[in-house]
């Protein structure tokens, strides 16, 4: 079960290509990983992708100190790469220093809080995890677009371009129940316009597909579920308190785990006999 998406995998290495050789040696020594990386493979760079594709392909590893390996090799990287940083500097230090990093640990639902990892939500939510699915689900159902929206979003946020991530989180929503309501009745019947026509029309299915018995859609009204998800994803003015880097993590957490809970709906429904 992968903790870490790529790119964070990818960033949090890569800052250790300022060390020598004898550095990364002992570096590796420590995590066991010296077979891995090992110096036949030549350059730094070539010995580093051998240790971001080991990691990518051992998500579930344990380290030395019997935590995920992974985890335990970021926080080392956080806590111990003095190239970086030097002893007493602050967190917003590293995010200065660092920022796809952070951002992208942030993506994974992970802070640094006193220069080691936090989650910011209950560890049974795997993010990474969820998304994987996500994956698997759009290319089986040919929602390209609308995973193209999703991987924008992702990007956007990754980089600190808050407002493009929202900006895409809406255009994924959007463009995922209209895709959901093509791939249910689309042939059969003729489709109303995309946006809340498409998605009134899924809470009349016979049998619904968004259920009013749960509060998810409101027929002809505004106050289901998803209905408020989408005033919150559409909203006016300003969030006071609240900084456009916690509002953009927040909506990208809230779609994801909302995209994967309809979509393994519309799996389980095009399953049925």
């Amino acid at each position: 079960m992968p903790q870490f998406s790529r790119i964070t995998i990818i960033e949090a290495i890569g800052s250790l290509e300022s060390l020598t050789h004898a550095k990364l040696d002992r570096f590796l020594l420590k995590f066991k990983l010296e077979e891995v990386a090992h110096r036949e493979l030549g350059s730094k760079i070539y010995r580093l992708n051998a240790l971001i594709n080991y990691l990518i392909d051992n998500p579930d590893e344990k380290g030395p100190f019997g935590a995920n390996l992974t985890f335990e090799i970021i926080e080392d990287v956080l806590e111990h790469r003095p190239s970086y940083f030097a002893s007493g500097q602050s967190d917003r230090t590293i995010e200065e220093r660092l920022p796809i990093l952070v951002n992208s640990l942030k993506h994974d639902g992970y802070v640094i809080k006193n220069g080691r990892l936090k989650t910011m939500l209950p560890e049974s939510i795997q993010f990474v995890e969820e998304e994987n699915e996500l994956d698997s689900l759009f290319d089986k159902f040919g929602f390209t677009t609308t995973k193209g929206h999703l991987d924008q979003a992702i990007s956007a946020h990754t980089r600190g371009d808050w407002a493009s991530s929202n900006a895409q989180l809406r255009s994924f929503m959007e463009s995922l129940f209209d895709s959901i309501a093509d791939e249910l009745v689309g042939g059969k019947t003729t489709l109303p316009q995309p946006g809340h026509p498409r998605r009134e029309l899924l809470a009349k299915l016979n049998p619904p597909f968004l259920l009013p018995t749960l509060n998810e859609w409101e027929i002809g009204g505004k106050g289901g579920f998803l209905q408020g998800l989408w005033r919150r994803l559409h909203p006016q003015g300003s969030h006071p308190g609240l900084s456009d880097e916690e509002d953009s993590t927040f909506r990208l957490h809230l779609v994801i785990l909302t995209a994967s809970y309809y979509l393994k709906r519309l799996d389980n429904r095009k399953g049925d006999p």
